[in-house]
């Protein structure tokens, strides 16, 4: 089959499995990797190790097409790869990932990626407009961040990104702190309303963080719902978990984002958490793209 052949079958397929994947988008690259009936490319991404907060310092990405989704296309597919991450990762480097995003209803092949050492990391999920939620606990009070809130909203972002660390997928590093305030502040400076807080005593406990517009545009990709929506953060500090303010933060922020006539929310989240897989889902969420990782590439 030509690309283009494999690229349509492709689409056809992920339509049928799900209408809120995206429509079909050509692959671009330079570093083409091919198998029957399967085409792909591979992109690496090299950062300053002490800034990589988000990955690995050295992420190397499989876009991949598959025209039947079946093990010999995924498994031909991986194997091409190999040779290319043989040929340029080093051994055994905790710093260096494998990354591949699979739509998530697309489960016929993925044992190929178990057996070649891949494990599930996060997913998006994704929210249509409307979906209910369990009913928000009274006394909670929310409110839109301040910017006298940045220092509390920092230490809260800190802690929610040493928490998903220890999953192995985002990375502590010793500048974590100055880009997290960094990200803190445009968000509250974006003025838009949607990163609210959760208020006890006088005392900042949770946050959540939404995005739309071009704040969000990175998504376009993701889904064919438009407009969508994009929920950056929710944390709640650990003392007071199970006491309704998580849900209260998220109930008062889709309440905003569908009033903005949003036809979709979008976040990602750690697969294996224990707190936020089964609360994201409780609350209207379903996967839509899983990611998987292999750290170290090469082992």
């Amino acid at each position: 089959m030509t690309d283009d052949a494999v690229a349509l079958s492709h689409f056809a397929r992920l339509a049928a499995l799900d209408p809120l994947l995206p429509a079909g988008a050509r692959l671009v690259g330079d570093d083409p990797v091919e198998a029957p009936g399967a085409v792909g490319y591979s992109f690496s991404d090299v950062s300053e190790p002490t800034t990589a907060i988000w990955g690995a310092a050295r992420t190397h990405t499989l876009r991949l097409r598959l025209a039947t989704g079946s093990d010999a296309e995924l498994g031909g597919l991986l194997d091409e790869w190999e040779k290319r991450l043989a040929a340029s990762c080093t051994p055994g480097d905790r710093d260096e990932s494998a990354v591949v995003r699979l739509a998530s209803r697309d489960s016929v092949a993925l044992r190929e990626l178990v057996f070649r050492g891949f494990a599930t990391a996060t997913v998006i999920a994704v929210r249509p407009a409307g979906r209910s939620s369990p009913p928000a606990r009274p006394g909670n009070k929310i409110r839109p961040a301040e910017p006298s809130d940045i220092p509390a909203l920092t230490e809260l972002s800190v802690e929610l990104h040493s928490h998903a660390a220890q999953y192995g997928m985002v990375t502590d590093r010793p500048y974590a702190r100055e880009l997290l305030e960094t990200s803190v502040r445009e968000a509250v400076e974006a003025g838009d309303g949607l990163t609210m807080v959760a208020e006890q005593d006088g005392e900042v406990i949770g946050l959540v963080e939404a995005m739309v517009g071009e704040r969000a545009a990175w998504m376009k990709g993701m889904t064919s719902a438009s407009p969508a929506a994009y929920i950056a953060k929710l944390f709640v500090r650990p003392d007071v978990r199970a006491s309704g303010v998580g849900g209260a933060l998220v109930t008062d922020v889709h309440a905003k984002l569908d009033e903005r006539g949003v036809s979709a929310t979008l976040l990602e989240h750690v697969l294996h958490n224990e707190f936020s897989t089964p609360f994201w889902y409780r609350h209207g969420y379903r996967p839509l793209w899983t990611t998987w990782q292999r750290r170290p590439a090469v082992r």
